[in-house]
């Protein structure tokens, strides 16, 4: 979607509601991010918004995802050195305003271990739990887990998180290594636990086997398009894998669009 585009869609959605439009009319800077901000959407997807200025504020319905902060926290490390600031300072498109703070950001150790902490909580509750969940939410938590565990290892790497598509659609082309989802979660794991480890470990290998099977034409050629598809972003820091990634599922998103508008 053209910054254009972005721009008139952000106006609607934040128009639509009583804080977005005092969030139109004080903030000094507005900023779409996820996957909308990198042409990743689904129809059905919401946009994500951060809007800085003067107060703050949380809203979430259907069609708009919205964080509001003040302008002085954009100066404090807490936001600096966290998991959103990173990702909004990567991938994140401008709609209004000017950032003079996201040379500042730097993922930080509380981030790292927020999210270490987030996934052994998971590891710790789960195996007991999991002969009794339904087919649904086991797969709902694996899921869950699986992209929380290779949000860590970006953090890990000092790397912001990309949106959720490349998570789930491309991600042996920007690992470092086709076992590096199972070794992190055996850091969190009780060893006597095997049955839940052996069922997580094949819903994962599964979900990898499909993502090898559907996108690695799509990935190999996709180096070729970056400079087209990537239009988000026309220098970027990114290493070739994630670049290639990100431009292969934005260009299968316009291969549908173009075939379903036939």
């Amino acid at each position: 979607m053209p910054i254009e585009s972005l721009t008139a869609l952000a106006i609607k959605r934040l128009g639509a509601t009583k804080v977005g439009k005092k969030c139109l009319e004080e903030s000094t800077e507005i900023v779409v991010f996820g996957s909308r901000s990198v042409g990743l959407e689904r129809a059905d997807s919401d946009i994500d918004i951060l809007c800085i200025g003067g107060f703050n504020l949380k809203l979430k319905t259907a069609h708009l995802d919205l964080n509001a902060i003040q302008t002085k926290e954009t100066r404090e490390s807490h936001w600096l050195n966290s998991e959103l600031a990173s990702h909004i300072a990567e991938y994140g498109s401008w709609i209004k305003g000017t950032p003079d703070w996201i040379v500042r950001v730097h993922i930080g150790e509380e981030a790292i271990e927020a999210k270490r902490r987030r996934v052994a909580a998971f590891m710790r509750a789960l195996p007991d739990k999991w002969s009794g969940l339904y087919e649904g939410f086991r797969e709902k938590y694996s899921i869950k887990l699986r992209r929380e565990t290779q949000r860590l290892l970006f953090l890990e790497r000092g790397e912001p998180i990309p949106p959720t598509k490349i998570l789930d659609s491309y991600w042996k082309a920007v690992s470092s290594s086709s076992c590096d989802v199972h070794n992190c979660l055996r850091r969190f794991s009780n060893s006597h636990r095997t049955s839940f480890e052996q069922d997580l470990f094949t819903r994962i290998d599964l979900a990898m086997q499909a993502q090898d099977s559907a996108n690695s034409q799509l990935v190999q050629g996709a180096t070729a398009s970056v400079g087209s598809a990537l239009y988000w972003r026309q220098s970027t820091g990114l290493t070739g894998s994630l670049r290639s990634a990100i431009s292969a599922a934005t260009s299968e998103r316009m291969s549908f669009s173009a075939m379903a508008g036939k």
